[in-house]
Protein backbone atom coordinates (compact mmCIF):
# COMPACT_ATOMS: atom_id res chain seq x y z
CA UNK A 1 0.00 0.00 0.00
CA UNK A 2 1.63 3.66 -1.00
CA UNK A 3 0.74 6.19 1.63
CA UNK A 4 0.57 10.17 0.61
CA UNK A 5 1.17 12.67 3.42
CA UNK A 6 -0.38 15.96 3.42
CA UNK A 7 0.23 18.21 6.22
CA UNK A 8 -3.00 20.71 6.45
CA UNK A 9 -4.09 23.50 8.84
CA UNK A 10 -2.44 25.62 10.84
CA UNK A 11 -1.74 23.00 13.18
CA UNK A 12 0.17 20.92 10.32
CA UNK A 13 -2.16 17.61 10.69
CA UNK A 14 -1.07 14.97 8.74
CA UNK A 15 -3.90 13.66 6.09
CA UNK A 16 -2.94 10.52 4.75
CA UNK A 17 -3.65 9.15 1.41
CA UNK A 18 -3.84 5.08 1.43
CA UNK A 19 -3.44 3.68 -2.09
CA UNK A 20 -4.12 0.49 -3.51
CA UNK A 21 -1.35 -0.28 -5.81
CA UNK A 22 -2.21 -3.58 -6.44
CA UNK A 23 -5.08 -2.21 -8.60
CA UNK A 24 -6.19 -3.39 -11.69
CA UNK A 25 -6.49 -0.02 -12.95
CA UNK A 26 -3.67 2.36 -12.14
CA UNK A 27 -6.01 5.16 -14.37
CA UNK A 28 -8.24 5.21 -11.25
CA UNK A 29 -7.11 3.66 -8.05
CA UNK A 30 -8.58 2.98 -5.22
CA UNK A 31 -8.00 3.99 -1.60
CA UNK A 32 -9.03 5.72 1.61
CA UNK A 33 -8.17 9.35 2.82
CA UNK A 34 -7.14 9.25 6.72
CA UNK A 35 -7.44 12.21 9.04
CA UNK A 36 -8.61 15.32 6.70
CA UNK A 37 -7.78 17.72 9.49
CA UNK A 38 -8.17 21.12 7.24
CA UNK A 39 -7.73 22.68 3.58
CA UNK A 40 -10.81 20.72 1.93
CA UNK A 41 -10.05 22.50 -0.99
CA UNK A 42 -6.78 21.46 -1.52
CA UNK A 43 -7.24 18.20 -0.42
CA UNK A 44 -10.25 17.52 -2.72
CA UNK A 45 -8.35 19.12 -5.79
CA UNK A 46 -5.53 16.26 -5.34
CA UNK A 47 -8.15 13.78 -5.25
CA UNK A 48 -9.23 14.43 -8.43
CA UNK A 49 -6.33 15.18 -10.18
CA UNK A 50 -5.38 11.71 -8.74
CA UNK A 51 -8.79 10.26 -10.29
CA UNK A 52 -9.05 9.06 -6.94
CA UNK A 53 -11.52 6.20 -5.90
CA UNK A 54 -12.30 6.80 -2.42
CA UNK A 55 -13.92 4.23 -0.63
CA UNK A 56 -13.53 5.26 3.13
CA UNK A 57 -12.82 8.20 5.11
CA UNK A 58 -10.50 7.01 8.13
CA UNK A 59 -10.18 8.96 11.54
CA UNK A 60 -7.90 8.15 14.27
CA UNK A 61 -9.69 10.12 16.81
CA UNK A 62 -12.18 13.07 16.75
CA UNK A 63 -9.96 16.27 18.17
CA UNK A 64 -11.37 18.94 15.82
CA UNK A 65 -7.99 19.49 14.13
CA UNK A 66 -8.49 15.93 12.54
CA UNK A 67 -11.87 16.78 11.05
CA UNK A 68 -12.25 20.44 9.77
CA UNK A 69 -12.36 18.79 6.17
CA UNK A 70 -14.56 16.01 6.70
CA UNK A 71 -17.82 17.35 5.99
CA UNK A 72 -16.59 18.48 2.49
CA UNK A 73 -14.03 15.53 1.55
CA UNK A 74 -17.32 13.42 2.67
CA UNK A 75 -19.79 15.22 0.67
CA UNK A 76 -17.38 15.16 -2.37
CA UNK A 77 -16.44 11.66 -2.20
CA UNK A 78 -19.72 10.07 -1.10
CA UNK A 79 -17.37 8.29 1.46
CA UNK A 80 -18.30 6.59 5.01
CA UNK A 81 -16.87 7.91 7.48
CA UNK A 82 -15.13 5.41 10.17
CA UNK A 83 -14.43 6.17 13.70
CA UNK A 84 -13.95 4.04 16.80
CA UNK A 85 -17.44 3.93 18.97
CA UNK A 86 -15.68 5.46 21.70
CA UNK A 87 -14.88 8.54 19.71
CA UNK A 88 -18.55 8.66 18.10
CA UNK A 89 -19.96 11.46 20.43
CA UNK A 90 -16.51 13.74 20.73
CA UNK A 91 -16.95 13.64 16.79
CA UNK A 92 -20.07 15.61 16.86
CA UNK A 93 -19.65 17.75 19.71
CA UNK A 94 -17.65 21.21 19.25
CA UNK A 95 -17.10 21.19 23.43
CA UNK A 96 -15.73 17.97 23.57
CA UNK A 97 -13.80 18.00 20.34
CA UNK A 98 -12.23 20.97 21.45
CA UNK A 99 -13.36 23.09 18.10
CA UNK A 100 -15.41 25.39 20.61
CA UNK A 101 -12.16 26.22 22.13
CA UNK A 102 -9.28 26.34 19.69
CA UNK A 103 -10.96 27.02 16.50
CA UNK A 104 -11.96 30.63 15.10
CA UNK A 105 -15.22 28.88 13.89
CA UNK A 106 -17.20 25.70 14.40
CA UNK A 107 -18.66 23.38 11.72
CA UNK A 108 -21.28 20.84 12.00
CA UNK A 109 -20.14 17.76 11.82
CA UNK A 110 -22.41 14.34 11.03
CA UNK A 111 -22.04 10.91 12.82
CA UNK A 112 -19.91 8.76 11.44
CA UNK A 113 -21.58 6.01 9.24
CA UNK A 114 -19.35 3.16 10.55
CA UNK A 115 -18.24 2.89 14.39
CA UNK A 116 -15.29 0.63 14.29
CA UNK A 117 -14.48 -1.58 17.02
CA UNK A 118 -10.64 -3.06 17.70
CA UNK A 119 -8.96 -5.66 15.73
CA UNK A 120 -11.60 -4.97 12.87
CA UNK A 121 -10.42 -4.94 9.48
CA UNK A 122 -11.13 -3.01 6.12
CA UNK A 123 -10.70 -3.90 3.00
CA UNK A 124 -9.38 -1.15 1.04
CA UNK A 125 -9.18 -2.43 -2.83
CA UNK A 126 -6.83 -5.56 -2.55
CA UNK A 127 -5.35 -4.29 0.71
CA UNK A 128 -6.34 -4.64 4.60
CA UNK A 129 -6.34 -2.25 7.09
CA UNK A 130 -6.27 -2.99 10.64
CA UNK A 131 -8.07 -1.45 13.41
CA UNK A 132 -5.53 -1.01 16.71
CA UNK A 133 -7.43 0.56 19.63
CA UNK A 134 -5.02 2.75 21.38
CA UNK A 135 -7.52 4.98 24.19
CA UNK A 136 -5.73 7.50 25.85
CA UNK A 137 -5.16 10.66 23.95
CA UNK A 138 -9.03 10.25 24.03
CA UNK A 139 -11.33 7.34 24.42
CA UNK A 140 -11.68 5.67 20.90
CA UNK A 141 -8.15 6.77 19.70
CA UNK A 142 -6.85 4.13 17.25
CA UNK A 143 -3.75 3.63 15.44
CA UNK A 144 -4.27 1.58 11.74
CA UNK A 145 -2.09 -1.11 10.45
CA UNK A 146 -1.33 -2.19 6.79
CA UNK A 147 1.36 -4.62 6.33
CA UNK A 148 4.08 -2.26 6.70
CA UNK A 149 3.13 1.00 8.50
CA UNK A 150 1.34 1.92 11.12
CA UNK A 151 -0.79 5.46 11.28
CA UNK A 152 -0.87 6.44 14.91
CA UNK A 153 -3.13 9.79 15.14
CA UNK A 154 -2.05 11.80 18.05
CA UNK A 155 -0.85 8.38 20.07
CA UNK A 156 2.47 7.93 19.55
CA UNK A 157 4.70 10.86 17.41
CA UNK A 158 8.27 10.80 16.83
CA UNK A 159 10.07 11.31 20.35
CA UNK A 160 7.09 11.92 21.61
CA UNK A 161 3.25 11.10 22.46
CA UNK A 162 -0.45 12.81 22.10
CA UNK A 163 -1.48 14.77 24.76
CA UNK A 164 -3.85 13.19 27.37
CA UNK A 165 -5.15 16.97 29.33
CA UNK A 166 -8.22 17.27 26.91
CA UNK A 167 -11.32 15.88 27.64
CA UNK A 168 -11.73 12.56 28.60
CA UNK A 169 -7.74 11.85 27.54
CA UNK A 170 -6.51 9.65 30.45
CA UNK A 171 -2.61 9.14 31.22
CA UNK A 172 -3.14 6.21 32.48
CA UNK A 173 -4.82 4.48 29.93
CA UNK A 174 -2.75 6.05 26.94
CA UNK A 175 0.48 4.34 28.82
CA UNK A 176 -0.98 0.69 28.30
CA UNK A 177 -1.60 1.79 24.59
CA UNK A 178 2.22 2.55 24.48
CA UNK A 179 2.48 -0.66 25.99
CA UNK A 180 0.73 -2.73 23.81
CA UNK A 181 2.86 -0.66 20.41
CA UNK A 182 5.79 -1.55 22.25
CA UNK A 183 5.12 -5.23 22.63
CA UNK A 184 4.68 -5.39 18.74
CA UNK A 185 7.33 -7.07 17.16
CA UNK A 186 7.19 -6.02 13.45
CA UNK A 187 9.45 -2.88 12.41
CA UNK A 188 6.23 -0.93 11.21
CA UNK A 189 6.80 2.67 9.46
CA UNK A 190 4.92 5.02 11.69
CA UNK A 191 3.02 7.83 10.27
CA UNK A 192 1.95 10.02 13.06
CA UNK A 193 -0.62 12.62 12.89
CA UNK A 194 1.92 15.42 13.30
CA UNK A 195 5.65 16.06 12.47
CA UNK A 196 7.43 13.38 10.64
CA UNK A 197 7.22 9.25 9.96
CA UNK A 198 9.34 7.34 11.86
CA UNK A 199 9.82 3.37 12.39
CA UNK A 200 8.82 1.58 15.39
CA UNK A 201 12.27 0.38 16.04
CA UNK A 202 13.36 3.70 16.24
CA UNK A 203 10.78 4.58 18.92
CA UNK A 204 11.57 1.33 21.18
CA UNK A 205 15.35 2.98 21.27
CA UNK A 206 14.79 6.87 21.41
CA UNK A 207 11.04 7.37 22.79
CA UNK A 208 11.10 7.68 26.64
CA UNK A 209 7.37 6.37 26.56
CA UNK A 210 7.94 3.07 24.60
CA UNK A 211 11.32 2.03 26.89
Amino acid sequence: MKILTFPVGVMQTNCYFLLDTSSTSPEKPIGAVVDPGDDADKLIEKIHKMNLAVQYIFLTHGHFDHIMALESLREATGAPVCIHRGDAELLVDPDKNCMARFSDHILPIRHAEILLEDEQTITIGHETVTVMHTPGHTPGSVCYLTEDAMLSGDTLFRGGIGRYDLYAGDYSALMISLGKISAMTKNYRVYPGHGSSTSLYNEKLNNLYLR
